[in-house]
C-alpha cells in the first residue's frame, strides 16, 4: 500500500512497483529548488531527455488531497523541446505562476517535467467509482480520435465525449482488447495502492501499453450514499434475467428477439427522462404506453401485438420494447412471413447502428408509404425479402396510406380532432384544478384524457410522421428543394405561434395576465412531473422586461404549377386515387398542426391531474417531492380501498419507499440502446448524431433552463434545455439564437418548433455531448454542416 504523498512522489512510489502501467520517463523539483539553480537544472533536464518532447506539469502541496484534488486549477505546458532552454524556462515559469494566482506559495510546491507521450490512439480519465453516486462502475471518458493526451481532462468538445462505463464485477465482459489492458492496469494500480476509489489520468500507445499519467483519490466519496451503491448488485441481476426472458420469442408478437431503448418510438427519456420518479413513470404509462399507443394504431390500419404495453422498467429506468413497435408499424393484413422477416431485419438493423435509436421511424424501420418507397425497402431492409413479397410489402403500405391521406378510416385526422373538441369542452366545464373535485375524481379524468386526449393524440402523432416522411420524399424526387421544404414547413402555423403572438401581446401590455393564463397556463416544463410549476405559478413569465422577438410574418409558400402537375402525376403513378397536390399539402399542414394541438390540449388534463394531486397532497400533509415518489396506482386505491392506517401513513411510507428506489435508478447505469445480456454491466454511452433544423449557422453565448424556470436573458443566446417538452414554448417569444436538446428526435416537438421559426437547432445531441456543452460559455452550431462545438 502507498501512503498517498504529492502528485511527483506518487508516481516515484509507483514506476517500479507496476507491470502493467508504464509511467513516463519524468523528473521532478521543487520550486525552490528552481528558484536556486535554474542553469543546472536546465542543463540535467537536456542532458536526461536528450531533445524529446517533455510536458510540464503541477504538483502543488495542495493538489491531490483527501478531501480536495484541485483538479485543472494549475497550468500544464505540453510540447516543450527539452534541448530549448529559453523554451523550458518559460514552461517551467508558466506552471510556477499558475501557483501564485491567489498570493505567494510556500517554497515546497513541486513541478513535474516528464517525455510527453506523442503517438498514442486513446487518453482520458478512469474513476474506480461513479463520481457522483459511488456506484461500482469504472467509469471511462476517453477520447480515441485527436491522438491528444490532454482533451478529456482539458474539457475539450471535440474529442472529450466517449464514455464506457463497466460494472465492477465484469471486466471479463469486455470484448475490447485495448479497454482490457487499461482495465488489467487499473486493477493492478488499485492493488497497490491499496484503494478503490482512485481517480486515473492515462494514455494508450499504438502498441496497446498503457501509460499512467496521474492518480489520484476521489474526493466525494462523503457525498455517496452507500446503501444504494451496495444494492446495485442485486438490482443488476434483476435486470439481467428480466431481459433474457424478454429477448426470447413471444407469442402474437412479431421478431425472434428485441432490442430495449430509451429513445426510439415514444421515446419515453425525452418525455419523463432517464431515471422518472415514479409518480411521472406511471402517469406516462398509463396514458401513453399501456394502452393509447395500440389504439391508435389499430384504428389506422397498423397491425399490433395485442395486450402488450409498450414501455418496461429496468431498475425505474424507462425502455421502449422495440420488437413492439416494429410489430407495430407494418400495415394490418401482411403476412406472417414478410412481418417476421421485417421485424428480425430492423432488430437487427437497429443493433448493428444504435446511433440511430432517436430516428428509428425514418432510418431503421418503414413506417409508411413514400414516393421513395423502392429506395426504403432497398436500403432498410437490403435482401431480405424476396421480389414478390417486397411487392406485396408495398402495396399494403400503399393501400394503408391511401386511406388515410383520404380521411376516411377511424384513425383518420378529422375523427381524431373531434375527441380533442370533445375533451376540450369537459375541460371548460370542469374548470379549475383547484376546484371543489375530490381524489375521486381521477379516475373519471384520466380515463377521459385516455379515450379523447392521448389516443387521439397518438393517432396525429403518427399522422405527423407520416406527412414529415411524404414531404422529404417530394425532396429527394426533385420535386421540392430542401430550401423550399423549409420554407414550407415555415409558413404552417401551429398552436405554438399563437402562444408567441400572445406571449407578445402580454409583454407590450395588450393582453391581461388573466387572460393569457387562461389559454396557456396549464402548461409545464415537465408534463408529467409534479415538481414542475405550470406557467401559471412562475411569477416572472411574461413580465415586461424580457427582450421579446419581434412580430414576424410566416413566409408564404405557394406550389408553382409545374410543381402541382409533377405532384398530381407522382400520385397517378402511386395508385393514389382521389387525391391531388392540394389534398396532399393540405394533409401534411392539418397533420403537422394536428400534432401540436393535441397535445396542447391532452396536457391541461394531464396538468389538471398533478394539480388536484397537490391539493389532495397538502390536505394529507403530503409535499410536492412525497408524492412525486408515488405511483399512480396507489394513489388511486386510496379512492377505493379502505385500511387500518391513515392515508397520510400510507403514502409516506410508499414515497419512502419510492425515494429509495429512485437513488437507486438513478445510480444505475445502463446504454441507450440494449440488446445483449453483455450490456447490463458494459455500457458505452451512445455518441448520437443531432438532428440539425434549419440551414443556418450561429456563434452566441449560452444558457442551460432547466424545468420550471423562467429567465428574462435569452436575447442572442444558444439556449439548451434536455427535454423537447412543450412547457418550454415561452422560449420562442424571445430573440434566441439557438437551441440545444439532449433529447428528441427529428419529428419531436422542437424540432417542428424550429423549424417553424426558422430557428437553427441541435436536436437530441445525447448525453455526453450535452454535458461538454454545458460546462461552455458559448456555442457555435453549423446546421448546413450538421456541425456543433464550443466555442471561445
Amino acid at each position: 500500500m502507498i501512503k498517498p504523498q504529492s502528485k511527483a512522489r506518487t508516481l516515484e512510489a509507483l514506476q517500479s512497483r507496476l507491470s502493467a502501467f508504464t509511467v513516463p520517463e519524468f523528473r521532478y523539483f521543487r520550486v525552490s529548488e528552481w528558484n536556486d539553480r535554474q542553469s543546472a537544472i536546465c542543463s540535467e533536464v537536456s542532458g536526461q531527455f536528450q531533445g524529446r518532447t517533455l510536458i510540464a506539469r503541477s504538483s502543488a502541496s495542495d493538489e491531490d488531497g483527501d478531501h480536495a484534488t484541485r483538479a485543472g486549477e494549475y497550468d500544464s505546458v505540453l510540447n516543450v523541446p527539452s534541448s530549448d532552454e529559453p523554451a523550458f524556462r518559460t514552461a517551467v515559469g508558466t506552471v510556477i505562476e499558475s501557483y501564485n494566482r491567489n498570493g505567494s506559495r510556500p517554497g515546497d510546491d513541486e513541478v513535474i517535467v516528464q517525455e510527453m507521450l506523442l503517438r498514442t490512439v486513446m487518453s482520458g480519465v478512469v474513476f474506480t467509482h461513479d463520481l457522483n453516486t459511488g456506484a461500482p462502475y469504472y467509469v471511462i471518458n476517453y477520447d480515441d480520435v485527436s491522438g491528444r493526451t490532454n482533451t478529456v481532462t482539458a474539457g475539450d468538445g471535440e474529442y472529450a465525449n466517449r464514455t464506457l462505463y463497466v460494472h465492477r464485477s465484469a471486466t471479463q465482459s469486455v470484448r475490447s482488447q485495448r479497454f482490457q489492458r487499461l482495465l488489467a492496469a487499473v486493477q493492478e494500480l488499485e492493488a497497490v495502492m491499496g484503494s478503490q476509489f482512485l481517480d486515473i489520468e492515462f494514455a494508450l500507445g499504438e502498441d496497446l501499453t498503457p501509460y499512467l499519467l496521474q492518480v489520484r483519490a476521489i474526493t466525494t466519496q462523503p457525498n455517496w450514499n452507500r446503501a444504494t451503491a451496495r444494492r446495485i448488485d442485486g438490482a443488476l441481476q434483476g435486470i439481467q434475467g428480466f431481459i433474457r426472458n424478454r429477448f426470447q420469442p413471444c407469442p402474437g408478437v412479431y421478431g425472434r428477439t428485441s432490442i430495449f431503448g430509451q429513445m426510439p418510438d415514444w421515446n419515453p427519456a425525452e418525455m419523463i427522462g432517464r431515471a422518472p420518479r415514479a409518480l411521472a413513470f406511471s402517469l406516462y404509462k398509463a396514458l401513453i404506453t399501456d394502452t393509447a399507443w395500440r389504439d391508435a394504431r389499430e384504428s389506422m390500419g397498423y397491425a399490433v401485438p395485442v395486450g402488450q404495453p409498450l414501455m418496461v422498467s429496468l431498475a425505474g429506468q424507462p425502455f421502449i420494447d422495440t420488437r413492439l413497435s416494429f410489430h407495430s408499424y407494418l400495415p394490418a393484413g401482411l403476412s406472417p412471413e414478410i412481418s417476421e422477416k421485417l421485424v428480425d431485419c430492423w432488430v437487427q438493423r437497429l443493433t448493428e447502428h444504435p446511433e440511430l435509436h432517436d430516428k428509428v421511424e425514418f432510418e431503421v424501420a418503414i413506417t409508411t408509404y413514400s414516393f421513395d418507397i423502392d429506395e426504403k425497402i432497398e436500403t432498410h431492409t437490403g435482401n431480405v425479402l424476396t421480389a414478390d413479397e417486397r411487392l406485396a410489402f408495398k402495396r399494403a403500405l400503399q393501400a394503408q396510406s391511401h386511406d388515410l391521406l383520404r380521411d376516411i378510416t377511424p384513425g383518420g385526422i378529422t375523427a381524431a380532432f373531434e375527441k380533442l373538441k370533445l375533451l376540450a369542452l369537459k375541460q371548460v366545464e370542469r374548470g379549475s384544478p383547484q376546484g371543489s373535485r375530490g381524489i375521486g375524481g381521477l379516475h373519471e379524468m384520466l380515463d377521459d384524457c385516455l379515450r379523447n386526449g392521448t389516443t387521439p393524440f397518438a393517432v396525429l402523432a403518427r399522422h405527423g410522421f407520416i406527412a414529415r416522411t411524404l414531404l422529404h420524399s417530394l425532396q429527394r424526387r426533385g420535386i421540392l428543394a430542401a430550401e423550399e421544404v423549409q420554407r414550407f414547413q415555415g409558413s404552417i402555423r401551429t398552436i405554438a405561434s399563437e402562444l408567441v403572438s400572445d406571449l407578445r401581446r402580454l409583454q407590450a401590455g395588450e393582453l391581461t395576465r388573466d387572460a393569457f393564463m387562461a389559454q396557456y397556463g396549464h402548461l409545464r416544463p415537465g408534463t408529467y412531473d409534479i415538481l414542475s410549476y405550470r406557467y401559471d405559478q412562475i411569477e416572472d413569465l411574461g413580465r415586461a422586461g424580457a427582450a421579446v422577438m419581434a412580430p414576424d410574418d410566416a413566409p408564404q409558400f405557394t406550389l408553382t404549377p409545374a410543381q402541382q402537375a409533377a405532384i398530381d402525376a407522382l400520385l397517378a403513378e402511386h395508385g393514389f386515387t382521389g387525391v391531388d397536390a392540394g389534398r396532399l399539402m393540405a394533409y401534411i399542414r392539418e397533420a403537422t398542426i394536428g400534432r401540436e394541438y393535441g397535445k396542447f390540449v391532452f396536457t391541461r388534463t394531464v396538468s389538471d391531474v398533478l394539480e388536484l394531486l397537490v391539493r389532495f397532497g397538502e390536505e394529507h400533509g403530503l409535499s410536492r417531492n412525497e408524492l412525486s415518489h408515488v405511483p399512480l396506482t396507489d394513489i388511486l386505491d386510496v379512492a377505493v380501498a379502505s385500511a387500518e392506517r391513515s392515508i397520510e401513513s400510507r403514502l409516506r411510507e410508499r414515497a419512502e419507499a419510492g425515494a429509495e428506489s429512485h437513488a437507486l435508478s438513478a445510480a444505475i447505469r445502463l446504454p441507450q440502446v440494449l440488446f445483449d445480456e453483455a450490456g447490463v454491466h458494459v455500457i458505452p454511452f451512445q455518441v448520437s448524431h443531432p438532428n440539425f433544423i434549419t440551414d443556418k449557422s450561429v456563434s452566441a453565448p449560452c444558457v442551460r433552463l432547466h424545468s420550471g424556470q423562467s429567465s428574462p436573458s435569452l436575447d442572442g443566446r444558444i439556449v439548451l434545455i434536455e427535454n423537447a417538452d412543450p412547457g418550454f414554448d415561452w422560449i420562442f417569444a424571445h430573440q434566441i439564437a439557438g437551441l440545444v436538446t439532449k433529447y428528441g428526435g427529428a419529428n419531436s416537438h422542437m424540432a417542428i418548433r424550429c423549424a417553424e421559426f426558422n430557428i437553427p437547432a441541435a436536436i437530441g445531441c445525447g448525453e455526453q455531448r450535452f454535458e461538454v456543452l454545458t460546462k461552455s460559455d458559448s456555442i457555435l452550431l453549423d446546421c448546413a454542416a450538421a456541425f456543433i462545438q464550443t466555442s471561445h
